[in-house]
């Protein structure tokens, strides 16, 4: 392999780890809103966030997405929201800091926990059809990739 290519290979891990971990605080920080909040305040928010579109086109299709995920979240969603996001976001906080280390078993059971990821995302989407699920599981399916050859570059050295 060129120097070339184990840089850029570098470069994309690092930066996948970075992407991931921004991701994982972002899924900390909404669980932990989602749980101090007052039940309607998802409601209040997105009628908030989307008041001045639909005056202006009641028909603007994410405007109209955005309330109806809204008016669809009850209690017990709510309750897997927050417990998915906050074990979703500690999950890759630890996969980030292990990869960061470089430890042996980091890299096998980052790719057995993105793996998992990717099926269950990919099982919701069957489910739900949320396009944000398809954008998740294209990104851990990326960095697996990069995991996989960021692992054989260590090896190698």
């Amino acid at each position: 392999m060129t120097k070339g290519r184990a840089w850029l290979i570098e470069w994309a891990f690092r930066l996948s780890l970075l992407g991931k971990a921004m991701l994982g605080m972002a899924q900390v920080i909404g669980g932990l809103f989602l749980a101090i909040m007052p039940a309607d305040a998802i409601t209040r928010t997105a009628d908030a966030l989307t008041r001045s579109e639909l005056t202006q086109d009641p028909t603007d299709r994410f405007a109209l997405a955005v309330m109806h995920w809204a008016n669809a979240i009850n209690p017990a969603a709510e309750h897997f929201y927050i417990i998915y996001l906050l074990g979703h976001g500690a999950i890759h906080f630890v996969v980030v800091i292990a990869l960061l280390l470089k430890s042996r078993v980091a890299y096998p059971f980052s790719v057995a926990t993105l793996m998992a990821f990717v099926a269950f995302q990919s099982w919701d989407w069957l489910q739900t059809h949320d396009p944000a699920l398809l954008l998740l599981t294209a990104l851990d399916v990326f960095v697996i990739i990069i995991v996989i050859l960021e692992h054989r570059l260590t090896e190698k050295h």
